[in-house]
């Protein structure tokens, strides 16, 4: 059966933040992957895909970022960014490194989606 994907919007701080959801278990936080990865790891995960605002310095990404896990109620999470968005996600785990579980930096090719879910759930386990 396929994962039902669901989407909502998260008050994020400030930012009213489309978002979409799929899977279940540990939180995965993918930003500015393809929706084939967020099927992906969806299977073996919780998978949250906020639409990222344009024009944020990293440092406000990573406030952002925060705001996210505060609305949503995450208290930890693997991000899984794209390199347009290390910074952010980086600094994010530098200011909060109680709710990241690790940074995963990927290009979200199809082949490489083994590998990435074996990182996520080196990061979770």
């Amino acid at each position: 059966m396929p994962n039902r994907v669901s989407t909502a919007v998260v008050l994020a701080d400030g930012v009213a933040t489309t978002y979409r959801r799929c899977g279940s278990g540990q939180t995965v936080l993918l930003l500015g992957a393809s929706e084939a990865v967020a099927l992906a790891l969806s299977e073996s995960f919780r998978v949250i895909v906020p639409d990222v605002p344009v024009g944020l310095s990293a440092e406000a990404a990573a406030r952002w970022l925060g705001g996210v896990c505060e609305g949503l109620g995450i208290l930890a999470a693997v991000i899984v960014a794209t390199p347009v968005w290390r910074e952010a996600a980086t600094r994010f785990a530098q200011d909060a490194p109680d709710r990241v579980k690790g940074v995963i930096v990927a290009d979200s090719g199809a082949a490489e989606l083994a590998e990435l879910r074996a990182a996520v759930e080196r990061r979770v386990g």
